[in-house]
C-alpha cells in the first residue's frame, strides 16, 4: 500500500513539473518588466508620482487643521460677542423680520 502512494505522488510531480516547464510566458514583453521595475525604483526613491511630489497629501492636512482652527475661533468668538446682546440681536432680527412681513402683506 506504501508502494502504491509513492507511485501516485511521484505521477502528480511528473504531472506538476511538466506543467510547470510548458507554461506560456506572458504577453506583456521584456519592456514591461522593464518599466515595472523602473516605477518601483523611482517609488522607492521618493519620485514616484506627482502626489508624492508635491506633498499633497500633507497639504491636505494642513489646510483641514487650519480650517479647523479658524471654525473654531469663528465660533468661540461669536458665543462671547453675542452672549450680552443676546437681547438686542434678537430685537434686531425680528424688527427685521417684522418689516420684511408688512411689505409682503
Amino acid at each position: 500500500m506504501r508502494r502504491r502512494d509513492d507511485e501516485r505522488i511521484g505521477k502528480v510531480a511528473r504531472v506538476l513539473a511538466e506543467a510547470h516547464r510548458a507554461r506560456h510566458e506572458p504577453s506583456l514583453g521584456a519592456d514591461w518588466s522593464l518599466r515595472v521595475m523602473r516605477a518601483i525604483r523611482l517609488e522607492a526613491a521618493g519620485q514616484g508620482s506627482l502626489r508624492t511630489a508635491l506633498k499633497l497629501d500633507l497639504l491636505v492636512w494642513r489646510t483641514a487643521t487650519v480650517a479647523a482652527v479658524l471654525a473654531l475661533v469663528f465660533t468661540g468668538s461669536v458665543l462671547f460677542y453675542t452672549t450680552g446682546d443676546a437681547v438686542e440681536l434678537t430685537a434686531l432680527m425680528s424688527s427685521e423680520f417684522d418689516a420684511t412681513v408688512s411689505l409682503v402683506e
